[in-house]
């Protein structure tokens, strides 16, 4: 926790981007619910607290700023795939501490790499550690509700817009995550493995989540983020100063390893200037890490944990 990638995570979207109200999620306290509820439920199963936390507090440092809408820019500018769980893993390795990585085990990479779902089924994979599959269910359950809260706050939804098996898990979000934690904790001791697929408590989770793709994440209007990213690679990727002092970095990796507010820098002096400098970012915290980075060839579509065979 004392990374810059996990400090950044506090200027970078979970849902709404750029929040003036305090109060709405940052990609930062949506982390921290995600290990408060993995400790929660690696506690009650009697499973490694300590690699259950230690996977959710890294489980989103690959996030690119604006959340989703970054992975979907760059992948279209790139033509190569980008996820955000793979480049946390090169972050963790590659980048983090001047270039020489956080030295974590094989066990919470792999975890950071096996956590993420989308709108998937929320598979699990016997083969691996239990904490994996508590770390992936910590997610789900702390960004639907959270989500769901903050959806409301922006008016992207009304509390009478929420499907009617929400009343069924509680209240507030607090009371739905206790819900979903006590449903999966019993189901998962019934079967001796971590589990939560069945019953009233997941089928209503489980049509919540749903209806968050269906109305709120597929429907939000990111056209203006959508035109920052795209003008900041193109400033990144054509600009000489740029090229001359880091030859070697990926513009991709470059903004990748920003925030929301500095894309929104970024944004800002395009609008008033057809011509900015390298001068004019280069207080930027990306630029305390690229020195050290600059002759390394990051890959980032390559979580490279073959060393661990």
């Amino acid at each position: 926790m004392q990374s810059k990638s996990f400090r950044r995570l506090n200027e970078k979207t979970q849902v709404m981007c750029n929040p003036r109200n305090s109060h709405v999620r940052s990609r930062g306290d949506h982390t921290l619910e995600v290990v408060s509820i993995s400790g929660t439920i690696a506690s009650y199963l009697r499973l490694n607290m300590n690699l259950s936390m230690a996977i959710a507090a890294a489980h989103d440092i690959g996030h690119t700023p604006y959340g989703h809408l970054g992975e979907k820019v760059f992948n279209e500018l790139s033509g190569e795939r980008f996820h955000h769980a793979v480049f946390g893993v090169v972050v963790a390795q590659e980048i983090e501490t001047k270039g020489q990585g956080l030295n974590l085990c094989y066990e919470t990479l792999e975890g950071m790499l096996n956590h993420s779902r989308g709108e998937h089924e929320l598979t699990v994979n016997a083969n691996k550690p239990p904490e994996y599959a508590v770390v992936m269910y910590a997610d789900k359950i702390a960004y639907t509700f959270s989500d769901v809260n903050d959806a409301i706050r922006y008016e992207y939804l009304k509390e009478e817009d929420l499907p009617d098996c929400i009343t069924i898990l509680g209240k507030n979000p607090r009371e739905r995550n206790d819900s979903c934690m006590r449903a999966l904790i019993e189901e998962s001791t019934r079967k001796g493995n971590v589990s939560f697929s069945e019953g009233e408590v997941f089928n209503a989770f489980n049509d919540v989540k749903t209806f968050m793709y269906d109305n709120v994440y597929h429907k939000m209007n990111l056209s203006l983020q959508e035109e920052v990213l795209k003008s900041a690679y193109n400033f990144i990727s054509e600009n000489p100063e740029f090229r001359q002092i880091y030859p070697n970095v990926d513009p991709i990796v470059c903004l990748a390893l920003m925030t929301d507010n500095e894309l929104a820098e970024i944004g800002e002096l395009l609008l008033h200037s057809a011509k900015i400098r390298m001068r004019d970012i280069d207080h930027f915290g990306v630029f305390e890490i690229l020195p050290f980075i600059k002759d390394k060839k990051i890959d980032y579509s390559n979580p490279d944990l073959s060393w661990a065979k």
